[in-house]
């Protein structure tokens, strides 16, 4: 059932702790950003794409969880463990900073999930099976792909605090992607042929939900300079962007160890 994305702050104690753990957020150059200055349209963009991103970040803190809750089970190293654990608490960071750069833009854009499907959870398969999808989805694929893509937009962004955001995200978001890299390390000899292949499918799978990005599929963008100053490539530019991001950041790396995609799957994905 589809409910509205909202968040709620406690403050006190709960909040003492988590600045602790992630400090800096204050200091942050938040109220440097006067929307009136930009386009309406560019605007209306922006707040909408920065309330998809703390959508998607609340996902990650779903997925890790997941991902967490599978390491455990598959009995991972101790300090791989650790290691995810930690990134919890960098996906609620990047919630914040996300819903505060909409807030910053006039106020989030309404939108609604469903948790009940929010984040992968697959059933039927062995531990190891279940670590090797939920490790491959959401480090080698989703966090390969959100920060080979939002490097790009970081470097197009011209105001300083999508800037300072984007740059705090992108800090946490190189360790999330290199957590597919160890883990396969430290499984691959528990895996055999058949479980790469359908290791395949699943990255053909996954691939195909982030398809539309590349297949210029999303609605037309407001002008260039407009949009880009507030932290976003127009459709054009993020298609190649995001095609470029797929090839050299996930299909190429995992076909390196044997997860790959057929040539069929690849022309079907536009790859």
């Amino acid at each position: 059932m589809k409910e509205p994305f909202e968040l709620e702050w406690m403050g006190g104690p709960a909040e003492h702790h988590f600045r602790k753990a992630r400090p800096g957020v204050d200091e942050m150059p938040w109220g440097t950003l006067d929307p009136s200055k930009f386009a309406p349209a560019a605007v209306d963009r922006a707040r909408g794409s920065w309330t998809e991103v703390a959508i998607n970040e609340y996902r990650a803190v779903a997925s890790f969880s997941e991902v967490l809750r599978a390491l455990v089970d598959v009995k991972a190293p101790l300090d791989l463990l650790g290691m995810t654990s930690d990134f919890l608490a960098d996906e609620v960071h990047h919630v914040e900073l996300a819903s505060r750069m909409a807030m910053a833009l006039g106020g989030a854009a309404p939108r609604t999930i469903d948790l009940d499907r929010f984040a992968a959870r697959p059933r039927g398969l062995t531990r190891l099976q279940r670590a090797n999808e939920l490790v491959l989805r959401v480090s080698c694929v989703a966090e390969a792909f959100s920060g080979g893509t939002a490097t790009v937009s970081y470097d197009a962004t011209t105001h300083e605090l999508p800037r300072a955001v984007y740059e705090k995200i992108l800090r946490d978001e190189s360790l999330h992607r290199r957590l597919g890299g160890l883990y396969f390390e430290w499984a691959f000899e528990r895996i055999d042929e058949a479980e790469l292949a359908r290791l395949g499918r699943v990255l053909a799978s996954s691939l195909g939900a982030l398809a539309p990005f590349w297949k210029n599929e999303r609605p037309p963008a407001p002008p260039d300079d407009e949009l880009r100053a507030l932290g976003w490539l127009e459709t054009a530019t993020f298609a190649r962007v995001a095609r470029e991001v797929a090839l050299r950041d996930v299909v190429e790396p995992l076909a390196t160890i044997g997860i790959a995609l057929t040539e069929v799957e690849r022309d079907a994905l536009g790859l």
